[in-house]
Parts: C-alpha cells; sequence; structure tokens
C-alpha cells in the first residue's frame, strides 16, 4: 500500500486518504471516491488529494476484519462490526472475563499493523459490557501477514463465564464481647448484597462463640448443608494459621489452603476447603460494602474457577484496593478485579 497525491480528476474510485471538505459537505477519511465527490471536490476549489493505493495482494481493512473476528475461538462474546477495519466484542451475558494476558502480548507482538485491545483478565462485566476490540491499523494488509495471523488468533483463548447463581452459600458469624448482635446484622446484610450481584439471593446464616468448641461444631453443622462455600466472619480478625478460625477448620478435616492475601484491604483472608466445600475466613474490612480481597476471591469461586495458592499470589499485583468503590453498591457494574495476570 501506498499513499498517492492525485489531481482530483484522476481519484476516482480510489479511497481517499484523509477527510475531506468538499461544496456538499465533509467527506470521511478511506471513502471510495465517486463522481458525486469528485464534483463537490472540484466545486470546492480542491485541485489535488492524497489517496490510497493497494499494493497486490493485499486485502481492506474490514474485509481483514471480517475474516480474523471468525478465527477467535471465544466464547460468551457478541461481535459487532464496526468502521475502519474494527470489531468491537461485547459480552452476551454477565460474568468473568477469563484469558490469559500471556496471549494477547503473543498476538500483539506478531505485527504492528493488527491489534487486538482487551479489557483486564478477571474483569466482572454485566450482558453488553465491552471486553475486545480488533482494530486493523493501514489501510490495507498483505494476504501473507493475514494468514499467519489467522493461525495465531486460533490459540487465542477468551471466555466470558457466567455467575453462578445456583451456588448454595452460608455464612458462620462468630460473638464475642466486642461485637453485638446489631453488629452482625449489618455483616450479613452486606454479604447478601455482595452475593446478589452474582444473582444469588439466599445466604445460609449461621452464629456461633468465638471459641474452638462452639465453632467446631457450628462448621460442622454448616458442612452438613452441603454448601458450595462456607464463609466465616470472626469476631477478632484471623491474626495467625494457629488462630480460632484455621484450628477449627482442621479439627472438622478441612486444610488450609493459604492464609494472608497480597490485597488492601483484605490481607487477613483465609483459604481453606473441606470435602467439597470451599471455605473463606474473611477479613475484618468485609463487613463494609467497600471492595477488598474477598470480592477477588468470589469472583473466581462464583465464576465456577477454582482458588488456588497461586492465584491468592497473582492477586498482587492490583491489589491495593483503598478507594476503590463499593461493589455492594454498584452491583458489579464495570468493575475490574485487577490481578497479576493483568
Amino acid at each position: 500500500m501506498k499513499l498517492s497525491r492525485l489531481r482530483v480528476e484522476k481519484a476516482i474510485g480510489l479511497q481517499s486518504a484523509h477527510s475531506l471538505l468538499g461544496a456538499r459537505g465533509r467527506i470521511a477519511k478511506a471513502t471510495v471516491l465517486e463522481e458525486s465527490h469528485i464534483a463537490s471536490l472540484v466545486d470546492a476549489g480542491v485541485v489535488e488529494i492524497e489517496v490510497v493505493v493497494p499494493d497486490i495482494n493485499e486485502i481492506s481493512e474490514d474485509l481483514v476484519s471480517d475474516r480474523l473476528i471468525h478465527s477467535l475461538p471465544w466464547t460468551g462474546c457478541v461481535f459487532k462490526r464496526a468502521n475502519g477495519g474494527r470489531y468491537n466484542v461485547y459480552a452476551s451475558h454477565s460474568g468473568f472475563v477469563d484469558f490469559s494476558r500471556v496471549d494477547i502480548d503473543a498476538f500483539n507482538a506478531v505485527s504492528e499493523e493488527i491489534t487486538l485491545a482487551t479489557c483486564l483478565p478477571g474483569t466482572s462485566v454485566t450482558e453488553g459490557d465491552q471486553i475486545a476490540t480488533l482494530k486493523i491499523i493501514p489501510f490495507y494488509v498483505s494476504e501473507s501477514l493475514v494468514s499467519v495471523v489467522e493461525l495465531v488468533l486460533q490459540t487465542v483463548y477468551l471466555k466470558v463465564r457466567p455467575w453462578q447463581s445456583h451456588f448454595k452459600i452460608g455464612l458462620i458469624q462468630t460473638l464475642n464481647d466486642a461485637i453485638t448482635l446489631k453488629i452482625q446484622k449489618k455483616a450479613f446484610a452486606v454479604q447478601k448484597s455482595r452475593l446478589r450481584a452474582y444473582g444469588i439471593n439466599e445466604l445460609i446464616d449461621y452464629r456461633s462463640t468465638h471459641d474452638l468448641v462452639g465453632l467446631e461444631s457450628c462448621i460442622s453443622k454448616a458442612i452438613a448443608d452441603a454448601p458450595d462455600v462456607l464463609m466465616i466472619l470472626g469476631a477478632s480478625a484471623i491474626c495467625d494459621r494457629h488462630d480460632v478460625i484455621p484450628t477449627a477448620l482442621e479439627r472438622v478435616g478441612g486444610v488450609v489452603v493459604y492464609f494472608g492475601m497480597p490485597v488492601d484491604p483484605g490481607n487477613l483472608l483465609l483459604l481453606g476447603e473441606v470435602g467439597s466445600t470451599t471455605v473463606i475466613g474473611l477479613p475484618g474490612c468485609s463487613r463494609s460494602p467497600a471492595m477488598n480481597g474477598l470480592d477477588l476471591v468470589l469472583d473466581r469461586l462464583m465464576a465456577g474457577l477454582t482458588v488456588s495458592a497461586r492465584d491468592i499470589q497473582e492477586m498482587g499485583v492490583g491489589g491495593l484496593l483503598k478507594g476503590k468503590f463499593s461493589r455492594v453498591a454498584s452491583a458489579h457494574v464495570g468493575r475490574q478485579s485487577l490481578t497479576a495476570s493483568a
């Protein structure tokens, strides 16, 4: 492809390299010039213009984008063509955008002529949110490059994972002299609001004293109800792996997967499991609707993903959440879970 400067009369059938102002209005960039365009430019006193001249075996930007968008093995997405060699990608349902940044980086390293921009991995979206855009930079791209890019795109996976709104969730709150029933009632309401953002309207309520005997009994009772996720909000924050909550969990046959996370607020979160139930020891900040480490963990779980020690460790980059808006109030609209994979 090259840009050539021609007399207006000789530009018919070619694309304008820039937007032009004729006697009868503006002519958009990349317009294939017809006789009416030429007449409008001549009447406006325009003598020469720059036009785009493709080389042999080059494909126009719109045709390139048409071909490439069908190479994307993406699910939970809607593709919509836009002007200028662009396709925008939108979520077809609410959920968690799951992909590897490494794949996107590798694709964008193939050529500067074809680009793919996405939201961050781990972004929580609602139906209709834009999650990506495929843009062809020049007016024309060689057939050989398009063929290579088609193959690369077939290895770039992205999925909008729907929220598992059928999940059964329980919440144990422990009580001591510092925590009143009023505080517990408010904390329960906050967690219910968090879950409603995932389409979950039920939260099983359990209460216990903040000691090993009471909590061990309460965990056993809760596990008998077979929840997918059991959250435990202690009257006192967990300060060590040998504290009341992790010890009680282990006494009922559970394990502590990870304690602590590189996320603030939310450092003192515990991740564990007992049988098929994921257990989360909540940080004290989860009593507030403000975004914290619990939200990052719930995003993955409610998308049907597991949360491993490595997943927790990779939440550090972007894990400074102070000042982030309340997810409870926003109901996940436009929010982003910033993780190290971003």
